[in-house]
């Protein structure tokens, strides 16, 4: 946090949480009327057109420059240079609105100088396939650039920020109201938690999820971290090893038994996929030829949307229960650092690893062992589960992906790849824990 010399925090400095204190965010569920939310839906479409918008000027600049790859050296312009170019980008939207729009484009070129500032152009690999046959690729065609948001499969939502109290949570009459910017008579909230007495809200996202609304509150709060468990007995460690069909499997031997939610909807999402499709095809043409949606359109699209939101609210709540319930049983948990980036690109193995959110899930055990005082330990990247023998630590050199039970020639083991791959991860958490001496001593018998 940058001060003055007396101390006093500078403006346009980015403050410090204070000591014991965290971030959180609160999901609720709103139920908006039909005008507020034809309100909503035109805040969505706004934030979105912003944003294409500097997608595109970003493309142009990238052109005139003949961008040949290395760092994005773009200036970004103030919303306002786009607003004063579309009527209907006026005030009646909240203004938070289109800056949530340039934040979240300035985070794209951010997220590109990290991953791929250093690395030559690349191109995604279906693109890399029809090169071969002569394609001309485009900007739109580097892997990494910004991309335009689509109305179909867009991100429906906005953040607004705080300021002198504009949002917060009301009741009248025994119902609950949440107050935001452009909406001073509240919209009905289903508080189905009390924020944090002592918290202070520093923003909301509102977002629709298919046919439903929600807000996610952000709060700064008072929250008493569990101190660190300073011993910890070897049966209190547990390691997970990433697995394709079971999201992991851990050193006892027992697998996640992920359901895959993604698969359940694949043939309803296929069908509706053509619905659509038949739908925008047959729909009358305007006079540039862009398909009129209809309102049998708007309503395919709807449950096309919802049938998405489900399979990811479905994913969300069995990573939090399987995390939660970790990270309650053991004092120590060790994961492995997978380049998850490299792995989804893989077309055998990237569907699977979207479906199961191993990265997310990885999020979640991390922050959750940090609340509750609880060992996360990551194993080096280059550390190989794999190939090394749990029982004798023979390294097996040629280890094929679809050898799926280790065979060790030196002691005659035999086990299964992921549950050899946990073991071995465990063994890494207890040398590390010895190490740092954390490690309980073991209780002669």
């Amino acid at each position: 946090m940058g001060t003055d010399k007396k101390g006093s925090h500078i403006k346009g400095t980015k403050k410090q949480l204070p000591g014991g204190w965290v971030t959180g965010a609160f999901r609720f569920a709103i139920f908006p009327t039909d005008e507020q939310k034809q309100r909503l839906e035109m805040a969505f479409g706004c934030e979105r057109k912003i944003y294409n918008e500097y997608v595109a000027g970003l493309y142009e600049h990238l052109e005139a420059v003949s961008f040949s790859g290395g760092f994005l050296t773009y200036k970004v312009p103030n919303y306002t240079t786009i607003t004063e170019r579309f009527d209907y980008l006026d005030r009646s939207n909240d203004s938070f609105v289109y800056n949530d729009a340039k934040i979240r484009f300035q985070a794209a070129i951010k997220k590109y100088n990290e991953t791929y500032g250093k690395r030559p152009l690349q191109y995604k690999k279906s693109v890399r396939q029809k090169m071969k046959d002569g394609y001309a690729p485009s900007l739109q065609d580097v892997k990494g650039l910004p991309k335009f948001h689509s109305k179909k499969q867009g991100r429906f939502s906005y953040t607004t920020n705080q300021t002198n109290g504009n949002i917060r949570i009301e009741s009248r009459d025994g119902v609950t109201f949440l107050r935001i910017p452009k909406f001073p008579e509240g919209i009905p909230v289903r508080l189905h938690r009390e924020l944090p007495a002592d918290g202070l809200i520093k923003k909301a996202t509102i977002k629709r999820e298919g046919d439903r609304y929600i807000v996610a509150i952000s709060v700064d709060y008072p929250f008493e971290k569990l101190q660190l468990v300073e011993k910890v007995a070897t049966s209190k460690i547990t390691a997970l090893d990433y697995s394709q069909s079971d999201l992991y499997m851990d050193s006892e031997g027992q697998k996640a038994e992920y359901p895959r939610f993604h698969r359940l909807i694949e043939k309803r999402q296929r069908r509706q996929n053509k619905s659509l499709a038949r739908k925008k095809e047959r729909a009358p043409k305007d006079k540039d030829g862009n398909p009129i949606d209809s309102k049998n359109y708007q309503k395919a699209l709807k449950n096309y949307q919802k049938t998405m939101a489900k399979a990811v609210n479905q994913r969300n709540d069995f990573l939090h229960k399987k995390s939660n319930q970790i990270t309650n049983d053991y004092d120590a948990i060790v994961v492995e650092d997978l380049d998850l980036t490299n792995l989804a690109q893989c077309l055998r193995l990237g569907k699977k690893l979207h479906d199961n959110g191993f990265g997310l899930f990885r999020n979640m055990l991390k922050y959750k062992a940090e609340r509750k005082g609880k060992h996360y330990i990551v194993a080096d990247r280059f550390f190989p589960s794999s190939k090394l023998c749990s029982a004798c630590g023979t390294k097996k050199e040629n280890l094929r992906l679809s050898e799926r039970t280790y065979a060790c020639a030196h002691c005659q083991a035999m086990i299964d790849r992921d549950h050899n791959a946990a073991l071995n991860l465990k063994n890494y958490g207890i040398r590390t824990l010895s190490d740092l001496g954390f490690l309980a001593a073991p209780v002669s018998s």
